[in-house]
């Protein structure tokens, strides 16, 4: 067997090993079931908030960001793919746009192009869970629909 042949073999096998580990991770995953609901700041849809539930007890934390009617649908290893099952502290970020640094400002000597983050649309304290006060519960077999009125 020459060494070409001997290094795609090698070159399969090696891919077809990391095909078959791949596969098999992905049902060491914690279950997670579907949760959804809507953010409202002062009575209207909060659209573009990120939203994220942190288990209580420890975890991957679920996460999504509001459509134009505040609407979200949590997910944790993909997309819409629900969160885990508990109690968790919940946060919402809002900002407007991005915006250039301010003149003279350490940000300002980065390249042209970097921005940094806009300014708060909501209270700060709903941007950790630490403070924002809000809690959910997902249950394994509930409706798991929520809703946070933000106010000031």
């Amino acid at each position: 067997m020459s060494l070409l042949q001997t290094t795609i073999r090698h070159g399969t096998l090696a891919a077809l090993i990391a095909v078959w580990l791949a596969g098999c991770s992905g049902t060491d995953r914690p279950e997670t079931v579907r949760a959804e609901g809507v953010v409202t700041y002062q009575g209207k849809p909060l659209a573009g908030a990120t939203v994220a539930f942190a288990p209580e007890g420890g975890g991957r934390v679920a996460s999504a960001t509001t459509d134009e009617n505040g609407r979200f649908r949590l997910g944790t290893f993909d997309p819409g793919d629900g969160a885990l099952v508990g109690k968790h502290r919940v946060s919402v970020v809002a900002r407007g746009p991005a915006k250039k640094p301010p003149p003279g400002s350490p940000a300002s000597l980065m390249p042209d192009d970097y921005e940094v983050a806009g300014e708060p649309l909501i209270p700060a304290k709903y941007f950790s869970a630490a403070t924002s006060e809000l809690t959910a519960e997902v249950k394994p077999d509930g409706d798991n629909q929520f809703e946070f009125k933000l106010g000031d």
